[in-house]
């Protein structure tokens, strides 16, 4: 539980440093592409990162056997509930897709990024005391 606190830590200062600079450029150079549902994607984003991270977390301390099919399970999941929120979002607002897309890919990328890092730090770090 103690590994999981210190993701939750880690995650809301990358979660916040992410904010800062996205309200940073929505006040200046991206004024005119603001889409004010960014930050429930970004919530979105940071929520399924930390409850995939919680379950990592649990299944490698049990079966260390079934981690790679678990994680493939999970990211299954995770990657369904995106593509109904992307294609959700197309449908309803196709006017500001474009913008939508590009903002949802780049926290795709920097929270898989994240979560990778930090999942193999995990991994490696527990490997050792074993």
């Amino acid at each position: 539980m103690q590994t999981f606190k210190k993701f939750i830590i880690k995650e809301l200062v990358f979660t916040s440093s992410i904010a800062i600079i996205a309200y940073i450029l929505f006040q200046t150079k991206l004024s005119e592409d603001y889409l004010p549902v960014f930050w429930l994607l970004l919530g979105l984003i940071a929520v399924l990162t930390g409850i995939m991270h919680f379950s990592l977390l649990q299944i490698s301390d049990k079966n260390a056997a079934k981690f790679s099919i678990k994680f493939m399970t999970f990211s299954g999941v995770k990657m369904m509930i995106y593509l109904v929120t992307i294609t959700s979002y197309v449908f309803l607002y196709s006017a500001s897709a474009k913008f939508f897309l590009i903002s949802f890919f780049i926290l795709y990328f920097l929270y898989t990024a994240f979560e990778v890092f930090q999942i193999v730090k995990y991994l490696k770090a527990n490997k050792s005391h074993k």
